[in-house]
């Protein structure tokens, strides 16, 4: 093909918007088309397609932008439609660095910033079970990182300045995008001998990376291209407070005037309405006063574009545990899917994806006697060595069990349950008492082995069953209508969650509880 010479920045801008409500198919050629249907998997299809024929640029593996004399790089993105809006389905890949280079730059002269191209961002909206050239474009525009708000450009060079020391400790293998904010350093390719390279203060190979906008803050970023007036709430209304402290350091500054008081002094205080008993709606909602806030701190704009959830954490020091464990809540799933399970690596699991990706704000209430009292907050994020460690064998054991077929014991119980079931069945899956940090639980309000959508989820593998009876054990007149083989399946079972360990989680606050115990009168 010819390759088109483009006279500017506009005229390339002028001629993406055209292409805005048109199908993917309609902006390309008829060879370029059958192309995809020899490949339907080829990821890089749609972006290799709009590039060479909509705008008229050869496929190429240049290390250079895309239209190189305009210093231009066409994106051509999916987004999603949600009930909460559009959202980003990718981050956006700004360049592999090199840890032996980058420590020796300043912010100024960081590698993402010194090839910072602007870019024609192009978003599709992305169909469950559409085909590529049947999606359409929703929009283009020119994002320049340059311009960026000075206020997200501040946090950015804080999660710069995070990645660079963790290469001058010698833990470039450690990073991961819940160290940081809005700027990741994100792996490219498998973790293959291809794909390590050389530290510079460390004999430990560590995966390449480069540096990206997080997924989350380029969902804010479709948000405000694709929603009219889309504004939400900022937690630090001052540019100058990011120039002289770090964004934890800030968020942390502003609840220390309210540690050691009660929950019940809190909502004096802020004159709201608290049940006498302690729960977790109420917590959250003292915490986002605390930040004078009038949304959920979930829900403000630096949280969003930072992807950092907010957990209510309630702790018994005395129990040396917290009143519950942790859920983890992988987005998009629920519980867990042992039909997928099976089909991963634990490189590149949704449960290790989720836990190297998020970061949270752990909020800290402490039980004494009768009343409960806040203890301070904590960004957390789970450590390397846990992850790949403790967490990764019982990840390791769940996908094993799944794969060879959970084990399933019917018991008999002398105390119904409240809907007559006069039985139980227990699994082979590893449990809260085998003392590791994760463990499996069930997620479901009720047990369920039978083909029961919102009950149950379908096995991989034909379970094991033990002591199954040719009738089971119901109070007269409960129990389902159907036989044995229906309600003790082969394949199906009480839909399953991931949690960490109560106490584990304690003792990633007990420094919290320890340290502003001083702020509570002793008992």
């Amino acid at each position: 093909m010819i390759e088109k010479k483009w006279e500017n920045v506009d005229e390339v801008h002028e001629h993406a918007k055209k292409a805005v409500n048109k199908r993917i198919r309609d902006l390309i050629c008829e060879e370029t088309l059958s192309k995809y249907y020899l490949h339907p998997n080829n990821k890089g299809w749609i972006g290799n397609a709009i590039e060479s024929d909509w705008f008229g640029i050869p496929n190429n593996n240049r290390g250079e932008a895309d239209i190189p004399y305009l210093g231009l790089e066409i994106k051509v993105t999916p987004i999603k439609k949600t009930r909460n809006g559009w959202s980003a389905k990718e981050r956006l890949v700004l360049n592999i660095f090199d840890f032996n280079d980058e420590y020796k730059r300043s912010f100024e002269h960081a590698s993402f910033v010194e090839k910072a191209e602007l870019t024609e961002l192009m978003y599709y909206e992305y169909l469950v079970n559409e085909e590529s050239p049947d999606l359409y474009i929703k929009a283009a525009t020119l994002f320049d990182l340059k311009k960026l708000p000075e206020e997200d450009m501040l946090i950015i060079k804080q999660d710069w300045e995070k990645i660079v020391e963790y290469i001058l400790q010698g833990k470039a293998e450690e990073l991961s995008d819940s160290l940081t904010k809005y700027l990741g350093a994100t792996t490219k390719g498998a973790k293959s001998e291809r794909n390590m390279t050389k530290q510079p203060f460390s004999e430990v190979m560590a995966h390449r990376r480069a540096f990206t906008l997080k997924g989350s803050y380029m969902s804010q970023v479709a948000k405000k291209i694709m929603t009219k007036n889309h504004e939400t709430e900022r937690v630090i209304k001052s540019n100058h407070e990011l120039k002289v402290n770090t964004f934890e350091e800030i968020i942390i500054k502003k609840f220390k005037p309210y540690v050691g008081k009660t929950k019940k002094e809190l909502a004096q205080l802020f004159d709201i309405d608290i049940p006498e008993k302690n729960d977790k709606a109420s917590s959250a909602l003292l915490a986002k006063r605390m930040l004078n806030l009038d949304s959920s701190i979930d829900d403000t704009e630096e949280f969003k574009k930072a992807d950092i959830s907010v957990k209510i954490v309630t702790v018994e020091s005395k129990k040396r545990r917290t009143t519950e464990g942790f859920k983890v809540m992988i987005p998009g799933q629920s519980t867990i899917d042992p039909t997928k399970l099976v089909k991963e690596n634990w490189e590149d699991s949704s449960l290790r994806e989720y836990l190297t990706s998020y970061q949270f704000l752990l909020v800290v209430f402490e039980k004494r006697k009768a009343n409960t009292y806040f203890q301070g907050v904590k960004f957390w994020r789970v450590p390397y060595k846990d992850l790949e460690s403790n967490i990764r064998i019982s990840w390791e054991e769940t996908k094993q069990i799944f794969k060879r077929g959970v084990t399933l014991e019917y018991k008999k119980i002398n105390k119904a349950t409240s809907t007559g079931r006069l039985y139980q069945v227990t699994n082979n899956l590893p449990g809260i008492q085998q003392g590791r940090i994760l463990h499996v639980r069930p997620s479901s309000r009720l047990a369920n082995y039978s083909k029961n959508k919102s009950l149950s989820v379908k096995l991989p593998s034909k379970s094991i069953w033990m002591g199954r009876p040719k009738k089971t054990d119901w109070l007269e007149g409960t129990g389902p209508n159907i036989n044995v083989a229906e309600e003790l399946s082969d394949y199906y079972m009480t839909k399953q969650t991931w949690w960490l360990n109560a106490d584990y989680m304690y003792e990633q606050v007990s420094d919290i509880v320890e340290d502003y115990h001083y702020y509570v009168d002793p008992e």
